[in-house]
């Protein structure tokens, strides 16, 4: 959306007071641990040279030549900071930060001004990376409170969410939260900010957004579409997935138990067997032997409700054999004539 040039001057404004009120603010952190660790040794030395243990003095100087080398290196490298601080903080001019915002309109498709909230947001285009679509995301550029060691922070809002299947807060494979991993591109986007060059922040961003990382993502490209089984934790992609009727966990096809009824899947801890035939069966589809009590599936129960085992049962104490009762009388003597 195009911003009028009063919009854009008024935040420029904004941009370069807020720049100017934290401008020569450094943070300064002595190496104080050193510097103890250095009084320590010093103190011990003197008690051993006290002592006359002349060895452990020796050693205890030692330790402090290594500990004095250290202290040293810390102090050259706060020297370097601040002046790397000071040389590397110009403020910018109000008409320099009011071009980089109009420059914002030709980079970026849309772009936003909110005077009231103090925030500028641009849009990405749609986004792709290694044939994942991720859709366009919003960076938006918020003013910080006076305690905060930046003049700015941002956030990026996805704005088609297309996050993996295992993880909702995750946007793309370096967002997570609506928050950047910026990796080797932190120190470059923060002196932007510092030295309020908001477009090279949100080129710099955007750009971030358009690489991928496979050594530190939240979530790897490759495993967007993936997700564990719950049973065997192998990696199962969407195509070959199936769930469980019962709890919804996520299987893969091998781990799927079905019910030799309903036809249904099951996780190993929701399904259960058929006690006759030991086939899977999920539980609502199981029914009890009328005479037994056994839980049996529909194929192992006859129509009066009956498992094989009591049914063969009942029909041997009912069955009555046909005998023939033959006299002694008439059988007639060996040898005589029929």
């Amino acid at each position: 959306m195009k911003q009028s040039p009063k919009t854009v001057w008024r935040m420029a404004s904004l941009v370069e007071q807020q720049l100017s009120s934290l401008g020569g603010e450094t943070n300064i952190a002595l190496p104080e641990v050193a510097w103890l660790s250095c009084l320590r040794l010093v103190r011990m030395r003197q008690q051993a040279q006290e002592r006359g243990w002349f060895r452990a003095a020796a050693k205890l100087e030692r330790e402090l030549i290594t500990e004095v080398f250290q202290l040293t290196q810390q102090l050259v490298s706060l020297q370097q900071e601040l002046e790397s601080a000071a040389a590397e903080k110009p403020l910018p001019a109000v008409h320099t930060i009011y071009e980089d915002l109009l420059a914002l309109e030709e980079e970026f498709d849309e772009y936003y001004i909110d005077l009231k909230n103090k925030t500028i947001s641009v849009v990405t285009e749609s986004i792709m990376l290694e044939d994942v679509y991720l859709g366009s995301f919003e960076i938006r550029l918020e003013f910080a409170d006076m305690n905060s060691d930046s003049p700015f922070h941002y956030q990026v809002f996805a704005q088609d969410p297309q996050p993996p299947i295992t993880d909702d807060a995750v946007t793309h494979p370096h967002v997570q939260s609506d928050n950047v991993c910026e990796g080797d591109a932190r120190m470059p986007i923060r002196r932007a900010l510092e030295q309020g060059r908001l477009l090279d922040f949100f080129v710099l961003v955007s750009r971030l957004l358009r690489t991928y990382n496979p050594e530190s993502p939240y979530v790897a490209l490759s495993d967007w579409h993936s997700a564990e089984c719950s049973d065997c934790a192998d990696v199962v992609t969407t195509d070959e997935e199936t769930h469980c009727t019962s709890c919804e966990n996520r299987l893969c096809r091998q781990c799927a138990n079905s019910c030799t009824d309903c036809s249904s899947s099951f996780c190993h801890d929701c399904s259960t067997r058929c006690e006759i035939c030991r086939d899977d069966c999920c539980e609502s589809c199981l029914k009890e032997c009328g005479l037994c009590g056994s839980s049996c599936c529909s194929n192992c129960l006859d129509n009066e409700e009956r498992c094989p085992i009591c049914e063969t049962q009942e029909d041997e104490e009912t069955y009555e054999p046909d005998q023939e009762t033959t006299s002694p009388e008439t059988v007639p003597p060996a040898g005589a004539p029929l």
